[in-house]
């Protein structure tokens, strides 16, 4: 065998361990985030059963005062509180709901769930949509979006 060739493996092996090495890397960042998500998602769900416990309670300046930065940065609290007394008042009281989607991100500007929700009020059915920061192990609203016919025709 000649030198060269014997160094053509060793540069195929170290090109298959760099490889492999690549991908570990990306294999347990992956399974570092499904940790996330897997308690991220949970915590996201019991706050949102404390919104809509708020919601039903008509707490609406509660709600606003334990919001994150995030909304209070960009919706001041008698906008909020209008809609959420208009959620209130068009949709009436809160009855049940499920998570039908969601998703965990963390970026230069902090960690965040999005939770897509179908949830059913008094009035008729209404998709929400929540945005949590996630902090030291707590889940911060910092975004809430609804849409329902109830809202527009009711």
């Amino acid at each position: 065998m000649s030198a060269s060739s014997h160094m053509t493996r060793q540069g195929d092996w170290a090109m298959r361990g760099w490889a492999m090495a690549k991908w570990a890397a990306m294999f347990g960042a992956l399974a570092l985030a499904g940790c996330s998500a897997c308690e991220d998602v949970p915590l996201a769900n019991k706050a949102i059963d404390r919104f809509h416990a708020a919601l039903n309670a008509g707490q609406f300046d509660p709600i606003y005062a334990g919001s994150a930065k995030d909304m209070k940065e960009t919706t001041p609290q008698p906008r909020l509180v209008a809609l959420l007394a208009a959620v209130h008042r068009k949709l009436g009281t809160f009855r049940s709901g499920a998570s039908v989607g969601w998703n965990d991100n963390i970026n230069p500007a902090g960690h965040f769930i999005t939770i897509n929700y179908q949830a059913k009020y008094e009035h008729g059915p209404a998709a929400e949509n929540f945005v949590y920061r996630i902090d030291d192990g707590h889940a911060v609203l910092a975004g809430y979006h609804v849409n329902a016919d109830a809202l527009i025709l009711g």
